[in-house]
């Protein structure tokens, strides 16, 4: 029953199933008035109208309540696959394959966009001194930031750990700067309370820039956008570094 409504559909199995109870109450109607034959005629069909009304909804209620359950049910898991948790980002495979899409529309349409690759400076510090608890915090404060920050075509995902990288699509170089800017003022900005105790932390950004280039793979411009942010952490990090001219 649960997979035959997961492959049929929420309203497709709310169909079939009222469908089904009108039915079974005009044939429970019907052999109740051939077992009766005093019933006229007239109550005959007078029965055979309103019977329906009286028993679809006691029939199907329990199995219409199981459909929109499995439906919840099903919303969730999709979520789940999708969503990180903490930071209600994408997860790493959902933002793969959306800017990879992104990207090929880009290219296909000859449109500047960026990629960034940012990563919370000394974030094990953070789970070492104040807990992981604190770091999760850390972790979905940060996420609150990012989609305030963003615009509505922007993708951003959590990659793994403290790690996260954004598309920006028809995006040219200074305005992925003013994005990656806008993200360190708001974390300078943010504090997070350990037992009365404000907790601060930075990010450290690499910025790769498509201008019409030759790059033909999508991950290429990703393992840029690495590079430039393993740079911004060797010159001290809480900056951005960026790559251009791909």
């Amino acid at each position: 029953m649960n997979k035959f409504i997961l492959r049929m559909g929420v309203k497709k199995t709310v169909f079939i199933i009222t469908v089904v109870s009108v039915l079974v109450s005009i044939v429970v109607s019907i052999f109740v008035a051939m077992l009766v034959p005093s019933i006229s005629i007239k109550m005959t069909m007078l029965m055979s109208i309103l019977a329906p009304l009286l028993i679809a909804p006691l029939v199907s209620y329990p199995f219409v309540k199981l459909v929109f359950q499995l439906n919840a049910l099903e919303n969730e898991m999709r979520a789940l696959a999708t969503f990180d948790s903490l930071t209600k980002l994408l997860n790493r495979r959902a933002f793969l394959e959306r800017a990879e899409y992104a990207y090929t529309i880009a290219k296909r349409e000859k449109q500047n966009f960026c990629i960034l690759a940012a990563d919370m400076d000394l974030f094990k510090l953070i789970n070492d001194q104040y807990g992981h608890a604190t770091g999760d915090q850390v972790l979905t404060v940060f996420g609150q930031i990012v989609k305030k920050v963003s615009r509505e075509s922007d993708i951003a995902g959590r990659i793994g750990g403290e790690e996260f990288s954004f598309f920006l699509p028809n995006t040219t170089i200074d305005e992925a700067e003013n994005f990656a800017n806008r993200l360190h003022h708001a974390v300078k900005e943010t504090s997070i309370d350990y037992r009365g105790i404000p907790i601060h932390f930075t990010i450290s950004v690499g910025l790769a820039a498509f201008t019409g280039g030759n790059l033909s793979r999508f991950d290429a411009l990703l393992h840029f956008a690495d590079t430039a942010l393993y740079e911004a952490k060797k010159k001290g990090r809480n900056q951005t570094v960026k790559v251009v001219g791909l």
